[in-house]
């Protein structure tokens, strides 16, 4: 079976193997066993299996139970795609790919063979993590990386294709306009934001006024080769929208270990 993917993790078998989790290009996350993947030997191989590459593989059989959980493919042949050229010598570029295919590998759902819809339910999950991989390894080859806004541009992306996306347009708890407010809160429990006057009679503690909602709104209409057209961003607003996301898929904020790395 022929598959194509980007490499989210590894995990050392033995001296030189390796289980590399990756997500493919239908959105969803499968586990290959590859021999000799971690390189060296006699000949020096190289590693072609490092996190953020893109890769091909050929499988030749499965096994299911593993501590992963899905399917377990073997490895027959495997095609290096692409690999980022910048991102490894930048500590804060480093720091935020893992930080994006950590986010992922805690949100994908595992592959089905068997699921033919699933290129069409979970496809633009692929794009993002790709997209985003790609454009920051170009920012940083431009020397021109303002970590916080690819953040920013990451998250609208990611959120909107995993269906949480806070809508920007209404309050949350009444269906106001909320054109003119754009240091409207982001209320985690409700998922959305919330217009002045609701804010005021919301129990939990929504935080110091942050411009969330004008900048998701224009992050969600910027494509990411236009990377470079967004403002600066506070990075208080990045960690709301991590704080959103792990409040949704269940994700205590502590676990994530590349945040610790950025922020």
């Amino acid at each position: 079976m022929a598959l194509e993917g980007l490499v989210v993790q590894i995990i050392p078998q033995k001296e030189r193997d390796l289980i590399a989790r990756m997500l493919l290009r239908e959105g969803t996350m499968t586990s290959v066993y590859v021999f000799g993947g971690m390189g060296g030997g006699k000949n020096s191989k190289p590693r072609m299996f490092e996190p953020g590459n893109l890769m091909r593989i050929e499988t030749r059989s499965s096994k299911s139970g593993h501590a992963g959980g899905d399917t377990l493919h073997t490895v027959s042949e495997h095609t290096l795609l692409w690999q980022s050229t910048q991102i490894r010598h930048h500590p804060q570029g480093f720091a935020l790919a893992c930080l994006y295919l950590e986010m992922v590998l805690k949100t994908a759902l595992p592959h089905q063979a068997e699921n033919t819809h699933a290129s069409r339910e979970h496809g633009g999950l692929f794009n993002v993590v790709s997209n985003g991989l790609f454009y920051l390894d170009q920012a940083l080859a431009q020397k021109n990386l303002q970590w916080q806004s690819h953040l920013l541009l990451f998250m609208s992306k990611f959120l909107l294709h995993l269906g949480v996306l806070p809508d920007e347009n209404e309050c949350v708890f009444c269906g106001g306009d909320l054109t003119s407010e754009a240091m409207a809160p982001l209320v985690l429990e409700q998922g959305g934001f919330a217009c002045s006057e609701c804010a005021a009679q919301v129990e939990t503690e929504l935080g110091a006024p942050l411009p969330v909602r004008a900048l998701l709104a224009q992050a969600i209409r910027t494509r990411f080769q236009d990377w470079n057209a967004l403002p600066v961003t506070p990075v208080a607003v990045d960690t709301r929208l991590i704080q959103f996301w792990c409040y949704h898929f269940q994700v205590k904020l502590p676990e994530v270990t590349s945040y610790k790395m950025l922020f």
